[in-house]
């Protein structure tokens, strides 16, 4: 009789309490979510105040990351190609290229590279490109005027190039596109320099030297070579881009 008044009494219980257990769940999800929304609004609001450095995030990613560059070149010489109408000018330039980070982030988070580029600007007059209305001849006399001079490659020397120190910070990841923009950035400015140097008036003073001495071989007594400007919308070959 005791044990059957104490069942009764047990089921009494449970029943009346048995709603607390799914109302404590349903106060601990309310306030899951509740902090959820609130942790992603103290996100937003952080991300709108702070600003991450473009390179930081490159920096554990191992990815491409903005790249700063700094050269030291110099010509070393002049070399004139005599079997063609063509002239090579020669530089060397000791390259850095790091990836764009803020000072105080460099020690653990940079990438800096040092290389010593060598490369070599050719450019030449396209003999091809005279016509016969290029040609005047008139007894023992002929003028002849010559194409444009133009660029005709950029590249650097594979032998003689090399990276001479790779600095990468301690949490950071090698950045692939720190050698690529090093090598990039050394063949443009290869190109300008030459440019600059004016190395369209080296080909041009070759070309009439080169072309004068050929024609008075042939027996013309008065030989006239007559060049042309640069054309500026040229376009410039794939590897002087």
């Amino acid at each position: 009789m005791r044990e059957t008044a104490s069942e009764v009494a047990r089921e009494e219980v449970e029943r009346r309490v048995g709603w607390f257990r799914p109302f404590v769940l349903a106060i601990l999800i309310l306030i899951l979510l509740n902090t959820l929304c609130v942790g992603g609004a103290i996100v937003l609001v952080v991300r709108q105040v702070i600003s991450i450095p473009p390179g930081l995030l490159s920096a554990f990613t191992g990815g491409t990351a903005p790249i700063v560059i700094q050269a030291t070149t110099v010509l070393d010489r002049i070399q004139t190609l005599s079997d063609v109408v063509t002239t090579r000018y020669n530089y060397s330039s000791l390259v850095q290229s790091q990836r764009d980070m803020p000072g105080l982030l460099n020690a653990l988070y940079g990438d800096k590279l040092l290389m010593v580029a060598v490369g070599h600007i050719n450019a030449g007059i396209d003999m091809t490109k005279i016509t016969p209305s290029s040609i005047t001849r008139q007894g023992d006399s002929m003028t002849i005027r010559l194409p444009p001079p133009q660029l005709l490659d950029c590249f650097l020397d594979e032998k003689s190039s090399y990276v001479v120190s790779r600095d990468t910070g301690l949490f950071a990841k090698p950045a692939p596109n720190l050698d690529q923009e090093a090598r990039r950035y050394a063949v443009a400015q290869f190109r300008d320099m030459a440019i600059k140097a004016d190395i369209y008036a080296e080909v041009q003073t070759h070309a009439q030297t080169v072309v004068q001495d050929f024609v008075s071989g042939l027996g013309i007594k008065q030989v006239t070579v007559q060049t042309s400007s640069p054309d500026p919308n040229a376009p410039l070959p794939d590897s002087c881009r």
